[in-house]
């Protein structure tokens, strides 16, 4: 998982285009200071963009000089909104999802499942400075419909 060596030289970039990288965000800010991580954050099931991401400086001085100058630069098309990053106050630890056993979910009676992205990251998934584990795009759950989302 993502874990800055100091939350206070992190910043939220926002406003990215659903075409924007990871090494695209760190070709821009590393122009500016020691970048340690990026990452976009990703829908957890369709992996698209969301708009956002983190990049997490070496520190505080480097992260608040690259807020000032990075601030309104345009990456592609977009002005880039940069900010001090901060924890949500409501964050919780992630939690595995339930899965019931596979036995059990064919002895149930068949009814329509809704799922709903786990809370916490965010589908936040480092891809630069970091490690994240999760279910691959195309990996089967049992008891659970495989299908496009629109988040």
């Amino acid at each position: 998982s993502f874990a800055p060596i100091n939350p206070s030289a992190s910043l939220y970039v926002g406003d990215l285009l659903p075409t924007t990288t990871e090494v695209m965000l760190y070709e821009k800010f590393s122009q500016v200071g020691q970048v340690i991580s990026v990452r976009v954050c990703r829908h957890r099931i369709t992996r698209r963009s969301l708009g956002f991401g983190f990049v997490c400086f070496s520190s505080p001085e480097e992260a608040s000089r690259a807020m000032t100058g990075m601030n309104g630069h345009v990456l592609g098309t977009q002005a880039l909104y940069v900010v001090l990053a901060r924890s949500r106050p409501d964050a919780r630890p992630q939690r595995e999802p339930f899965v019931q056993p596979r036995h059990e979910a064919y002895m149930q009676p068949q009814r329509e499942t809704q799922v709903h992205p786990q809370q916490g990251t965010g589908g936040c998934a480092p891809t630069i400075g970091g490690s994240h584990s999760s279910a691959s795009p195309g990996k089967s759950i049992p008891g659970f419909w495989r299908g496009g989302f629109d988040r």
